[in-house]
């Protein structure tokens, strides 16, 4: 369908903190994109790609997503993703300007990885051939998580709660609180205004206890933003406000 190429089909949702295992080549040639590798803050700065619809039929909405890919393992981590409204039949769109903060997805160990694009990654359109919608953008991304994450834990509590974010709003960075009454899974994730998640943050087993969390608000555009904790059956939402 796009001009990009995969050898198999991928298996994840956007944002997951446990990596999939994929077989992917590089891009063919003649795709256009561009990209600033991470410095030590882990932030890809400037990606911009071409996403083309070769079909001759036109589209509706549909996401393209930007993954971590380990050669070694075929392990992959999706660390963002973007949503394209429409496209005609045989034509091109330009994401362009995208910064990313590899921080913001957890689970992803040190290491050297491949940056990838994969179009129309949570299989919103159907296609004749669903195999090629994903490939390797040239050059190395070496990774050395940051501060961001759990910093610190706190003895057991008797309630679960969702504490304010501080600093709020947020320029650069902010610490959520939350407690766990009990052992458990337990998510964080944080949306902006209109429900479109764009962190996903925890989503593991915890022990019960109090926790902070140091999350990265540098790549966010400024705006309002929810955050959500799911432990067991009980979901608590908060507001954060992202300035510059």
């Amino acid at each position: 369908m796009r001009k990009v190429k995969l050898l198999r089909p991928l298996f994840a949702a956007a944002f997951t903190c446990i990596a999939g295992m994929i077989s992917a080549q590089d891009l063919v040639p003649g795709i256009n994109y561009s990209y600033n590798p991470p410095g030590s803050n882990g932030i890809i700065t400037g990606i911009t790609v071409d996403a083309c619809e070769n079909d001759g039929v036109s589209v509706g909405q549909f996401d393209v997503a930007m993954y971590l890919y380990d050669q070694a393992t075929t392990n992959y981590w999706i660390i963002g993703t973007t949503a394209v409204n429409s496209l005609s039949g045989s034509n091109c769109i330009t994401i362009s300007n995208w910064n990313i903060d590899i921080n913001n997805t957890s689970g992803i160990p040190a290491g050297t990885y491949r940056l990838g694009i994969w179009v129309d990654s949570n299989s919103d359109i159907s296609e004749s051939d669903e195999n090629n919608n994903a490939g390797l953008l040239s050059g190395n991304i070496n990774y050395t998580p940051s501060a961001s994450g759990i910093i610190s834990i706190a003895g057991q509590k008797s309630e679960t709660k969702l504490g304010a974010a501080f600093p709020n709003p947020a320029s650069g960075e902010t610490k959520f609180h939350f407690t766990l009454a009990s052992a458990g899974k337990t998510s964080l994730k944080v949306f902006d205004a209109v429900g479109r998640e764009v962190a996903s943050l925890v989503d593991e087993e915890l022990q019960a206890g109090t926790y902070t969390y140091l999350f990265s608000t540098a790549v966010l555009p400024e705006g309002v933003y929810f955050y959500t904790l799911r432990a067991g059956d009980k979901i608590f939402t908060q507001r954060l406000m992202v300035v510059h």
